[in-house]
């Protein structure tokens, strides 16, 4: 479980977020949608540890991590994604999970500890698991951008976490792809894992979604099922009057 209790943050004199309280359980996905600029990576990445809060607290399994950095919250259990791809392009898929595999262990990774010694099975179990078993030997530039962010899935469950972060995973795939994306998602929250999205595909999120999280203005506007979140006139009005 992952949540925000009552967190704000600060810029100079710019409020970025104010008073957000929000709760992942365990075996649950919230999707957080909002405007752009309504402060959704904002929260993703005080959530995370990559900023802290200026106000209130963040949690993880219950404990208060927030001013635990983001290798510590991995550390216990927290993994994200980003909207930017993050891979090894000169690498295959396969080595890609291999090093994720390795800097998740119990020792921390280093260059001087050779890849081989994590175990293939592991690799290759983690890419079966996003439909990417034969995709292996295949260089990450060489993949569509759908497999890109597929491949980072793959990574970023490489810890085992509790807590999953993802950050518009949707972004730049093709229609094609999504579908199956969703469908790893899907699993992911299935397995008992927290998950908190960050997405502007709202068929995507409603569709995936145990909770919606509104954001406006960098304060929670709404948090509710899918369909309660959808019928609210404030909720409209924030989208401009477009159909959720």
């Amino acid at each position: 479980m992952i949540g925000a209790e009552a967190v704000g943050w600060q810029v100079g004199g710019a409020r970025i977020l104010e008073d957000v309280s929000l709760t992942v359980g365990a075996g649950e996905l919230v999707g957080i949608i909002g405007p752009n600029g309504a402060g959704k990576s904002s929260l993703v990445n005080v959530l995370s540890g990559v900023t802290r809060p200026s106000t209130g607290r963040v949690t993880l399994g219950g404990a208060d991590v927030s001013r635990a950095s983001a290798t510590r919250r991995s550390r216990l259990g927290l993994a994200r994604s980003f909207q930017t791809s993050a891979l090894f392009d000169g690498l295959t898929a396969g080595e890609n999970v291999r090093l994720a595999v390795q800097g998740s262990g119990p020792s921390p990774a280093s260059p001087f500890r050779r890849a081989a010694s994590v175990a293939a099975g592991r690799v290759e179990a983690l890419l079966e698991r996003v439909g990417m078993g034969g995709a292996a030997g295949t260089l990450a530039r060489d993949l569509s951008h759908g497999g890109r962010r597929t491949l980072e899935l793959a990574m970023a469950l490489a810890s085992e976490p509790r807590a999953l972060l993802l950050d518009e995973p949707m972004a730049g795939v093709s229609a094609e792809d999504v579908d199956g994306l969703t469908a790893v998602i899907g699993e992911v929250r299935d397995s008992g894992v927290a998950v908190a999205m960050v997405e502007h595909h709202m068929h995507v999120v409603l569709g995936l979604a145990d909770r919606v999280a509104v954001l406006h203005h960098g304060s929670l506007l709404a948090v509710g099922r899918p369909d309660e979140v959808t019928a609210d006139e404030r909720v409209q009005q924030a989208y401009l009057g477009e159909a959720l």
